[in-house]
C-alpha cells in the first residue's frame, strides 16, 4: 500500500495485527512533466542519506531496522523512496496522529521503553534531516517517548570483587593473558561488551 502523491493517507485504524491505512485519491492533483532532473529528485533515497549521516554502525542498523518496522506496520511495504517522500509530505496533523498510533501499536507488544524510544528516535531523525534538506515541512516535536525506568543499581562490582574476578585467567597461558587484558580493558575504560569483542 502507498500513499502521497497517488493515495493519500486519510484515517488510520488500528487492529491487534496492524495499521490498517484507509486511503483516497484527490481529484485536485495535477499532474505536471518532470524533467528528468526534477524526476530524480523525487526519487531521493532520504532513508540512505539518513544513515550514512549516523557515525555509528549500530546506530545505522537500528535505524534501518526501526523504520523498515514503521512502514511496514503503516503501509504494508519496505521504504522505498517514493513511499518515504509521501510520508514526508503529509500535513503535519496526519504525521503526528499516524506515529502516535504507531506508538501504541508498540505500546501494545509490551515493549521495552528504551526499544519503544529508539524506534521513535529513528522516525523523528528521519523527518529532522528530511526538513534540514527542504523535503519536510512539518516535524514530530509533539510525539513524546516513554517514560524509561531508572536501573535499580548500575555501580557494578565493587573493587574487591573486581580483583578477585582477575585472579581466574590463568595468565601462564595465551588464553589467560588474553582474557585478564580483557577484563582490564573493560574495567579500566568502562567499556560494554560490545565495543570490545570486534577488537582484534
Amino acid at each position: 500500500m502507498h500513499f502521497g502523491a497517488r493515495p493519500l493517507w486519510t484515517t488510520i485504524d488500528v487492529t491487534e495485527t496492524a495499521i490498517i491505512v484507509t486511503m483516497s485519491v484527490s481529484s485536485n492533483l495535477v499532474t505536471k512533466p518532470k524533467s528528468s532532473a526534477l524526476a530524480a529528485s523525487a526519487e531521493q533515497d532520504i532513508l540512505q542519506e539518513l544513515l550514512a549521516d549516523k557515525k555509528s554502525p549500530n546506530t545505522r542498523r537500528a535505524y534501518a531496522k526501526d523504520l523498515r518496522d514503521f512502514f511496514n506496520t503503516v503501509a504494508n511495504a519496505d521504504p522505498a523512496p517514493s513511499l518515504i517522500g509521501e510520508f514526508l509530505t503529509l500535513d503535519r496533523f496526519s504525521a503526528v496522529s499516524l506515529v502516535l498510533k504507531y506508538k501504541s501499536v508498540l505500546v501494545g507488544k509490551e515493549l521495552a521503553e528504551a526499544t519503544i524510544n529508539r524506534s521513535l528516535a529513528a522516525i523523528k531523525s528521519l523527518v529532522n534531516y528530511a526538513r534540514r534538506i527542504g523535503k519536510c515541512d512539518y516535524s514530530l516535536e509533539d510525539v513524546k517517548g516513554e517514560k524509561i525506568q531508572a536501573y535499580r543499581d548500575t555501580s557494578g562490582i565493587s573493587a574487591d570483587a573486581f580483583k578477585s574476578l582477575l585472579a581466574v585467567p590463568n595468565r601462564n597461558t595465551l588464553k589467560g593473558k588474553r582474557d585478564y587484558a580483557i577484563l582490564l580493558l573493560l574495567w579500566g575504560n568502562a567499556l560494554r561488551r560490545g565495543e570490545v569483542i570486534p577488537i582484534s
